[in-house]
């Protein structure tokens, strides 16, 4: 019975291998490249070529350069910054309410 394995990207993209040569070729290559195997597949042409995978499928992505994710996933960005103002006024208003019986002027908040 022919295996079959599927390698899975981050970008959606996927390898599927269907016979004992390519799967044992696989386990060997992930055993030696180990957390640097899905890189090497999506950049290394002889891999690819050893695979049968079409480097501009598994390189094809929709996804944010290093520039845009860096401007709106990091914490200096604009959005984080708003969210932490948000969050530190949803929990003053919060600390607030729950010490509300303390004033003794009954002002509102």
């Amino acid at each position: 019975e022919a295996p079959e394995e599927v390698v899975s990207f981050r970008n959606g993209a996927q390898l599927t291998l269907g016979t004992w040569k390519e799967v044992v070729q696989l386990n060997f290559v992930r055993h030696c490249l180990q957390s640097g195997f899905q890189i090497q597949l999506l950049t290394n042409d002889t891999l690819q070529m050893m695979f049968g995978a079409d480097g501009r499928i598994l390189n094809a992505n929709g996804g944010l350069s290093q520039l845009e994710k860096r401007l709106y996933m990091s914490k200096g960005s604009e959005a984080a910054k708003e969210a932490h103002i948000d969050l530190t006024r949803r929990r003053d208003k919060r600390e607030n309410v729950k010490n509300h019986f303390l004033t003794a002027d009954g002002e509102d908040i």
